[in-house]
């Protein structure tokens, strides 16, 4: 199966970020990952990292208890 290939429009039509200084520093503080360059200007994701930054992320409203 190959993985379908996210641009930063497909990103945005998720939801995940709205422009790219957003996106920028969801790269630099949040782990996300940084993409691939097809070109000189051209980046790209695949659906799978993305989903897996996703479920990695934490449930907003839940902390963990320090033990």
């Amino acid at each position: 199966m190959t993985a379908r290939l996210l641009r930063f429009a497909d990103l945005a039509e998720r939801g995940i970020v709205r422009n790219w200084p957003q996106l920028r520093r969801l790269v630099e503080k949040n782990g996300f990952p940084p993409g691939r360059m097809l070109g000189e200007n051209s980046r790209f994701w695949t659906e799978i990292e993305i989903d897996e930054w996703l479920a990695a992320r934490p449930l907003a409203g839940h902390r963990e208890e320090a033990a």
